[in-house]
Parts: C-alpha cells; sequence; structure tokens
C-alpha cells in the first residue's frame, strides 16, 4: 500500500464515493479503495464496462443493464432503442428523445467509435442534469476497453489528482 493510495482512497470515501454501494459489500470496497486506490469494482455502482463498438453498433443491451442499474439507485431509468431509420440515420432514441450518434462523415473517417459514446453520455449526462443529479458520467479508456463512471464534481477532481501523471487513466468528459 503506498501512502497515497489511502489518502486518496479515504478522500473518496469522505466524498460519498461509496454512497450508492451494497451494504453488504462497504467494508470490502473501503478496504480497496485505502489500500490500493481499486475504484473499477462494479459493486460501487459507480463503473460500467461500455465498449466502444458495441454502442457504435447499437448493442445497447451490452451495457444497459449495468448503466440501468447504477441510475436505478439514483430513480432514473434509461430506455434506448435504434431508430427506425437508424440504418441511414445513426440515430437513437433515448427515453423517447432523438440522438444522432454519429454522422456518416464520422463514419467513413473511423472517429465513430469515438462520437459515438461521447454524444450518448453527453445526453444521458444531461437528462440526470435535468433531474437534478449531483453526478456526471465521464469516460474512460476507449474503444473495446471504453468505460464509464458516475462521477461528481469532486470525485472526479480527485481521481484526477490521484492520477495526474497517467493521462490515460484519468476520466474524460464525454
Amino acid at each position: 500500500m503506498e501512502k497515497s493510495d489511502s489518502i486518496y482512497g479515504e478522500k473518496l470515501i469522505d466524498n460519498d464515493f461509496l454512497k450508492y454501494a451494497d451494504n453488504s459489500k462497504i467494508d470490502s470496497l473501503k478496504a480497496q479503495l485505502i489500500s490500493n486506490f481499486y475504484i473499477y469494482n462494479d459493486d460501487n455502482l459507480k463503473i460500467a464496462h461500455i465498449d466502444a463498438e458495441e454502442l457504435a453498433e447499437f448493442s445497447f443491451d451490452f451495457f444497459l443493464p449495468q448503466i440501468n442499474k447504477i441510475l436505478e439507485k439514483r430513480n432514473v431509468s434509461l430506455t434506448v432503442k435504434s431508430a427506425d431509420d437508424y440504418e441511414k440515420t445513426n440515430d437513437i432514441i433515448i427515453n423517447g428523445e432523438k440522438l444522432n450518434l454519429y454522422t456518416k462523415k464520422e463514419l467513413d473517417n473511423q472517429t465513430f467509435w469515438d462520437t459515438a459514446p461521447r454524444n450518448f453520455f453527453k445526453k444521458v449526462n444531461e437528462i440526470l442534469n435535468n433531474k437534478k443529479i449531483d453526478e456526471q458520467f465521464y469516460l474512460l479508456y476507449g474503444g473495446n476497453d471504453l468505460h464509464t463512471m458516475l462521477l461528481t464534481d469532486k470525485q472526479f477532481l480527485i481521481i484526477s489528482e490521484y492520477y495526474k501523471d497517467n493521462e490515460k487513466e484519468k476520466p474524460y468528459k464525454p
């Protein structure tokens, strides 16, 4: 255990990082945070594996159950489906609102794996904001390893500070 792990782990705990975690798992989650700053446990109800390819190919069932499990604790639910004309438009419907995941140009120049998750989670963050939720989804990694974390501003700053010398481990805004 490095000293900084315990300091940053304690800071996250003090800033309600485990607020929505299952009570029966709190002790082990706290121990993981303090001993090695392990923030990636699904049981904390903060993180989900997305896989940019799954999202960009309209395979929402891959990640939506975990996202909704996280959001359920915040009294929010997402319904996501492909628009009827999605093969032409790359549009989806999130909670009844149409959203363009990516453009034909982004598909052609191969940036859609980056664009689709950003557009998707910007929209989800807008939904959270409208419901006065003090957390936002941040993205982590990319491609098949893409994850998302639901964080308060303070939690985001603590994690960013911890990883200040390791840019690829820092969550980023969609």
